[in-house]
Parts: structure tokens; sequence; C-alpha cells
């Protein structure tokens, strides 16, 4: 059991890094088709790859030294069916007429490694059928897809990382994880009476697409750096300036797509563009004053402040003073922009600094 545990410990020590690749398409995808966040999914959605971590790393998990492998003598393999019952039936102390084996029997390995693998793929079986709405062929044949991953996985050493399987190849585990399968997907239709349809969550999504939140912004944001980053990366090999190709970026992804079309291409994947107070098209002087005084203000801030801490090392003590005070006072305004965002990130309707001074909004596309 403590194997058991320490695995999930590990899945969930490895999740927070992998859903820090997968969150922005999650958003950008969520976005582009309902204009919002459909909580309910996400959080299925962010559960079954937690699932399929854990499920993946209880399979591999522990790895031995590739030493330890290359002197294993056990088999690599099982074919023949059913052989976890002719095991029961031989090793398991269960006896009908005896209720002191009941316990022991329970405890025993031709009980529990059976059992492990029914519930390992039970929880599969549950969002195939529940959450990605598969049909009964379709649950099964995933789950047995699933499961036959596994044991080639094993059957590979773990993709010939290891001279030789590690784990055995067992068809019984075939049978048994797809018998989970269908456990879960009987349990998906039980629990689905109880649980949010799609049609509901959808439908609750939709009612909320006509608010410009604040993730729905730095999706949109998101997208747009890394489009910059990649191609500042491409550019790089020609200018070999970094702040030039970042420049050259910014003006063609940000200023150029918002001057032309009021949209940047990650406003165009969320479904939200630049208009003026009135919610009309905002005039090209209102967006690049809207700019100047978002990054402007912003970035200056962030990037005048890490200077001056970078000074810091090297400066004559005489200065350190003035320079500090410098610090403070600049603290402060970026204080006054972190707090405007706050009230932003809460507010229901609510103009970033920038908005309001170049008179200049956000609305649904």
């Amino acid at each position: 059991m403590s194997q058991y545990i320490h695995v999930i410990y590990t899945a969930a020590f490895l999740f927070p890094l992998l859903s820090i690749f997968i969150t922005l398409p999650i958003l950008l995808v969520s976005y582009h088709k309902y204009g919002a966040i459909p909580k309910w999914s996400i959080f299925m959605l962010y559960t079954f790859v937690f699932y399929m971590m854990c499920a993946y790393f209880l399979t591999i998990l522990p790895l031995p030294s590739r030493t330890y492998v290359a002197h294993l003598t056990t088999p690599t393999h099982n074919f023949v069916p059913f052989t976890f019952v002719r095991e029961f039936i031989k090793y398991n102390p269960f006896s009908l007429t005896h209720p002191g084996t009941w316990i022991a029997a329970l405890k025993a390995p031709t009980v529990i490694q059976p059992v492990f693998n029914i519930f390992l793929t039970l929880p599969f079986g549950f969002y195939m059928k529940y959450y990605f709405q598969r049909s009964w062929k379709q649950t099964i044949l995933l789950t047995f897809c699933l499961s036959l991953f596994f044991e080639l996985t094993q059957l590979s050493g773990l993709y010939g990382f290891y001279p030789r399987p590690y784990r055995l190849f067992d068809v019984d585990d075939l049978l048994l994880n797809t018998t989970g399968g269908i456990v879960g997907a009987a349990g998906a239709v039980w629990l689905g009476r109880y649980l949010p349809t799609k049609e509901q969550v959808t439908k609750r999504t939709m009612a909320l697409s006509k608010n410009i939140s604040p993730i729905r912004r730095i999706a949109a944001l998101g997208a747009d750096w890394i489009i910059i980053s990649i191609f500042s990366a491409i550019l790089g090999i020609v200018i070999k300036t970094p702040w030039v190709t970042t420049a050259i970026g910014f003006i063609i992804f940000i200023l150029g797509f918002e001057l032309v079309r009021q949209q940047t291409i990650g406003m165009r994947l969320v479904h939200i563009k630049i208009v003026d107070r009135n919610g009309q098209s905002a005039s090209q002087a209102k967006i690049l004053l809207r700019n100047l005084l978002g990054y402007g203000i912003i970035g200056g801030l962030f990037e005048t402040v890490g200077r001056l801490l970078d000074m810091t090392a090297t400066a004559p003590y005489s200065q350190l003073t003035n320079i500090l005070h410098l610090v403070l006072v600049l603290s402060f305004f970026l204080l006054l922009v972190f707090v405007d965002l706050l009230i932003d990130w809460f507010s229901q309707k609510h103009l970033l600094f920038f908005e309001r001074l170049s008179g200049t909004d956000t609305k649904p596309a």
C-alpha cells in the first residue's frame, strides 16, 4: 500500500509542472469554443489528466536499476488467460467454512492484484462514458487499448531502456483492466443522473460568454507573447540583439494587428476585440495610446526597477541611498498598478488604468 501512496505523491508533485503547459491551451480552446470557462468541464479534464498520470506511474514505478534488471530470471510474460483464478484456488487461504480465513484471504496477493487491476481502469471507464460521452463499444475498446499500452510498456522494458522486461506482461491484466473500464462506465451511467450534463454545463457557460474576464485577457496575452517569442527566436538567427527581435515582434503581432483589425491573434482566439467607450471600433490614436500607457508604464516601471536593483551591486555607497529611494517610489507606482489589476480580477466591470486614460474597452467579438 505504501508503494501505491508513494506513486500518487509522485504524480501530485509533477502534476503542477504539467498543468503549466496545458493550462493555456485549455483556456484558449474553452474561450474560443464557449467564450467562457466551463468550470465543471475544466475540473473534470484536470482530474482526468491527474488520474492518467497516476495510472501510468503505477504501471512503471518504482524504477529498478538497469543492472538489477539485467540479472533478473523471472518470467517476462503470461499468455494463459484466467491464470489469476487458478492461482486463487491454489494459493489463497480462503475457506468458506472457516471465517477466520476470510480477512487473510482478502489481504492475499491473489486477491489484491486482480482487484488492483480492476480499480486501475475503473476511473478511465467513468471518464470515457460520462465526460467524453463515448459509446459502450468505444469505451470498452479504448479501455482495452489503454491496458494494452501499459502491458506493452512493461514488455518493452520501458521502451527499450531496460535490457529486458522488469514487470510481467499478463493477458489477465488485459481482461481485468477491461473489466474495470466496463464497471467504471456502468458507474458513470448511474452517477450521471446526479452530475451535471454536458448540455447543462454548456448552457451555463454560454451565459457567461458576454463577460470579458481577466483570465480571458490573460489567455489572449499569453498566446500573443508565445507567438512573439517564437517569431523572435526565428528572427534571432539573423538579428543577434534580443530586444530588437522582441520589439519587431511586438510591432507586428500586437500593434499591427490591433491597428488593422482591432484584435491580435490571441484576442481572435478567445473572441474579444478592442472598442471605444461606445462599443464602436476604436480609433488608431486610441489604440496607440492604450499600448503606450499599458506596455510603456507597466513595462517601463518593471524595467527601470530591475536596472536600479542591478545598480545597487556596483553603485558607490554615496549613491546607494538615492537609488533605493527611487526604487521605493517606483515600487509604490507598481503597487498602484497591481491594485488596479486586482480590482479588475474581482470586479464584474472594471476598466484598467490604460483603458480609462485611452478611452478604450474590450468586448466579445
